[in-house]
């Protein structure tokens, strides 16, 4: 067993122990991806992590863990597919009704970077409702024609070219609301 492995072990008993300091750097290393103000989650990170912690400690508990990559590689994949879990849960439960609590973004600096008007475009499309999220999919990454759609969805094509108008007026109004908004954390404000 090379001193890789046995470091991973350390911290896996200490970790199931309890042991303050190998509690703190796994919580360190989960925190590190549930925080990442890409997934939008900021108001959830808290009880994402502690899923996590929930999770590590099961799957460590059952000897889950193989020793095919290392203990950090291993958290990093349980957090992001948390993370993950939390946006499908949140899109789905929240179509159609969406708190301004729930979106991070700096809309208020006037001038925004490329990487911030896509962090702000990503996050409007998980918050559009599922028929627009899929005719998108379809439209922009499967690269499908109006025409291919209407008969994916056995559906007229202007039906399909409706649908895509309604949608895009969805996501301007919502991004006008969003920049009209001085204080994106005022939780009894809803759109």
């Amino acid at each position: 067993m090379d001193t890789f492995h046995k470091q991973d072990r350390r911290v896996i008993e200490g970790f199931l122990a309890g042991r303050k300091e190998d509690y703190q750097t796994v919580t360190r290393w989960i925190s590190s991806v549930v925080k990442l103000s890409t997934w939008g989650l900021e108001g959830y990170s808290d009880d994402i992590v502690q899923d996590v912690l929930l999770k590590l400690y099961d799957n460590l508990k059952e000897e889950k863990f193989k020793f095919h990559s290392s203990l950090k590689t291993y958290i990093y994949k349980i957090a992001k597919f948390t993370c993950i879990d939390y946006i499908r849960k949140y899109s789905s439960a929240h179509q159609g009704e969406v708190e301004l609590t729930e979106i991070q973004s700096n809309v208020n600096s006037g001038e925004k970077t490329r990487e911030e008007e896509e962090k702000t475009l990503w996050r409007i499309y998980r918050l559009m409702p599922e028929e627009c999220r899929e005719l998108w999919d379809m439209i922009f990454f499967e690269k499908l024609s109006y025409l291919e759609i209407a008969q994916k969805l056995d559906i007229k094509e202007g039906t399909v070219k409706s649908r895509f108008f309604r949608c895009k007026q969805k996501a301007i109004e919502l991004k006008n609301k969003l920049q009209k908004t001085k204080n994106f954390f005022d939780s009894d404000t809803t759109i």
